[in-house]
């Protein structure tokens, strides 16, 4: 996509003047070219006009324009403003959009679905589209029961799956975790026995540029905190029949952290992990294989860091008492028969 503007400075005697600015950039966002000349060190920057804050990324001068590549794509649909060095050292600058091609809205949904130990750590907003980053501070916000909103609920870690559609939202473990300075001083993040909600803004952009749409609220309710281990003791088990493409099929003792279990646990038979299509809800995990089951002995096997809600592992709690007697040593495999 291609704009032609004029980049306006403002000329000796005092006159706003214009040069000719050609602003080239693909519909991805993920580079800006601007064809005009420019200084040796241009000190180019492109700026979301709604925020006045400089993006982060990585500039190229050539000789008959100036690259950007920022670390994160351009959102259709944002106007930016671009300020550099012309050839004589005068600032100038251009603005340009990226049209938003037409196209559905993005659906999103809270995971998981299920009430939360009051000390949790995370919780997933899980999109249908890829979605625009660095933003999530000023598209989230939590209310208690009497809609009053949560001051400093989040952490600031933004954290995404390589899809761009997953993201997880930390409570922040400052207040969450007992007995630290802001857990002290400014509360945890939730209580027992209460009820939350999730208010995710509708002016969130997919990638693309298209909007939600409409503010999303979702509801949930907290239990007593969670100080303990899950126990791999307490899963259930449900193999399937030899010979078929069955799913296996595992219900956890609580609800694990659902982006752990695509890769926290495997099937091993005679000595070699089988290739298995995975899928889970944090409290449900179901494996179907890519050959089908043979009978016999199979064994389950876990990573030792494979967390709960509150982030206690298999091996040890979120918090751990020094004082305490050592923690009994964990189980992480468990044999099952395939019949």
């Amino acid at each position: 996509m291609r704009t032609f503007l004029c980049a306006v400075w403002l000329g000796l005697n005092g006159v706003l003047m214009a040069a000719p600015v050609t602003i080239d950039f693909p519909q991805d966002g993920s580079r800006v070219e601007l064809i005009t000349t420019a200084a040796g060190e241009p000190r180019l920057t492109i700026t979301p006009v709604a925020t006045g804050t400089p993006l982060l990324g990585r500039m190229e001068v050539l000789a008959d324009r100036l690259v950007f590549v920022p670390a994160l794509p351009l959102v259709p649909g944002q106007r930016y403003r671009a300020e550099w060095l012309g050839r004589t050292g005068t600032a100038e600058t251009a603005e340009f959009e990226i049209h938003v091609l037409k196209q559905s809205p993005p659906d999103v949904q809270m995971l998981p679905r299920s009430p939360l130990p009051a000390n949790a750590l995370k919780v997933y907003l899980q999109f249908s589209q890829p979605m625009e980053q660095g933003v999530f501070l000023d598209r989230l916000r939590l209310l208690d029961a009497a809609g009053k909103e949560v001051t400093g609920p989040f952490r600031e870690t933004e954290l995404w799956s390589p899809d761009g559609r997953r993201l997880t939202v930390w409570l922040h473990p400052g207040r969450q975790k007992t007995g630290v300075n802001l857990n002290t001083s400014e509360g945890p993040v939730l209580r027992p026995g209460s009820r939350y909600s999730l208010m995710v803004s509708g002016s969130w952009r997919s990638s693309t540029g298209a909007r939600l749409g409409k503010d999303q609220a979702f509801h949930f309710d907290t239990i007593d905190a969670d100080h303990t281990c899950p126990a791999m003791a307490r899963w259930k088990i449900q193999a399937p029949a030899a010979g078929t493409l069955e799913p296996l099929q595992i219900e956890f003792d609580e609800p694990l952290d659902l982006a752990m279990l695509g890769s926290a646990l495997q099937v091993w038979h005679q000595g070699r992990a089988l290739k298995l299509g995975v899928s889970n809800s944090g409290k449900r995990w179901s494996a179907v294989p890519e050959k089908a089951w043979t009978s016999g002995r199979h064994e389950l096997r876990a990573d030792p860091l494979l967390e709960d809600l509150a982030g206690n592992n298999l091996k040890q709690p979120f918090e751990v008492d020094v004082q305490a007697a050592p923690v009994a040593e964990a189980l992480l495999n468990r044999d099952f028969i395939i019949k």
